[in-house]
């Protein structure tokens, strides 16, 4: 029901959260003392937002959220060259078909 929903705004945070549920689930489960994401690292996601539905989601599973930002500092840079040195897979898109598809329109 989000098809016509720009990025980054209600579409995204419905998606985040349920990612972020399905990982505090996970977690729960697995008896893993805490949680994150790594969408923080991106320069198109909101941190704030990741931040504030990972400490909800997190709490209501009983399990605490590691609040991140990982742009500051050259965050995003620095992923980008410990990617290359270790030789590590990169996804150029952030997990829903949305922007899988608007990743392939821009090849």
């Amino acid at each position: 029901g989000f098809e016509g929903e720009p990025e980054g705004v209600a579409r995204c945070e419905v998606c985040f959260a349920l990612r972020l549920r399905r990982g505090a689930e996970e977690a729960a489960a697995r008896g893993i003392e805490w949680y994150t994401t790594t969408l923080t690292v991106s320069p198109h996601k909101t941190a704030p937002l990741l931040n504030r539905l990972g400490e909800e989601i997190g709490a209501a599973a009983g399990v605490p959220f590691l609040l991140s930002d990982s742009k500051k500092r050259d965050g995003y840079k620095r992923s980008l060259e410990l990617s290359a040195e270790y030789g590590l897979y990169r996804q150029s898109w952030c997990g829903c078909e949305f922007g899988y598809r608007r990743s392939k329109d821009r090849e």
